[in-house]
């Protein structure tokens, strides 16, 4: 066993049986092309691990939270499963200078791209459930995502009673400009309504949200927001 590759090890928590496919789970799709060669990458990896990954975030975060709703637990899981979270976990495994990639993806700064590094954490995690399956791939997640389990306890009871105040707090930090909600339909009979709602911020758009009431379907489009933050 390489000694670069024992220290990730280390770091991740978990030792393989078979470096190979560790290996494999870090290997990006560019190493195979620029050689015009069929050679395995990351991909398949990648497919298992986001869906091992999914799984274990929504059954922690049902366990966790008994007293959230369904939409406030599909925002709080997406904070936790977005490309930013796992370029981050990644950057704290040094898993970058691991990767094996092509000559044109190494020069163009790849290692620290957040696409690679977010896909590749997730083809690890999807290593780790090939080769020693359920229990043990749960346990290592949920240890590498603990620290955000734990700020997202201590945020949430004011996240999820008031998603626009919190929007307006997060946008109004980057910013002057307050978010903008409009209006984008209005359908079904009058004791059925449902209200379609945008919420935009600079001329973006960051969310959208259905409800009952325009004022539902702001929070709605609040929550999507934050998600996507």
């Amino acid at each position: 066993m390489s000694s670069g590759l024992q220290d990730f090890q280390q770091r991740l928590g978990h030792t393989f049986a078979d470096e190979a496919l560790l290996r494999l789970a870090l290997t990006h799709a560019s190493f195979g092309h620029e050689r015009r060669q069929p050679l395995p990458d990351n991909q398949r990896l990648e497919f298992l691990g986001d869906a091992v990954l999914q799984l274990t975030v929504t059954a922690e975060l049902y366990r966790r939270f008994p007293e959230l709703p369904e939409g406030r637990l599909t925002v709080l899981r997406a904070r936790l499963v977005n490309r930013q979270h796992l370029q981050q976990m990644a950057q704290e495994l040094d898993l970058g200078g691991h990767l094996i990639l092509g000559r044109g993806e190494e020069n163009s700064d790849g290692r620290r791209r957040a696409s690679i590094l977010a896909d590749a954490m997730e083809a690890v995690i999807g290593a780790v459930f090939a080769e020693a399956g359920w229990d043990i791939a749960r346990a290592l997640i949920l240890r590498l995502i603990e620290p955000s389990l734990a700020t997202l306890a201590l945020e949430d009871d004011t996240s999820a009673a008031n998603p626009k105040g919190s929007l307006q707090e997060k946008l109004q930090a980057r910013g002057d400009h307050p978010p903008v909600y409009r209006c984008l339909s209005e359908t079904g009979p009058a004791h059925a309504r449902v209200y379609e709602v945008v919420v935009e911020w600079q001329g973006r758009e960051l969310g959208r949200g259905q409800g009952a009431s325009k004022k539902e379907a702001e929070t709605r489009a609040a929550e999507a927001a934050l998600a996507g933050l």
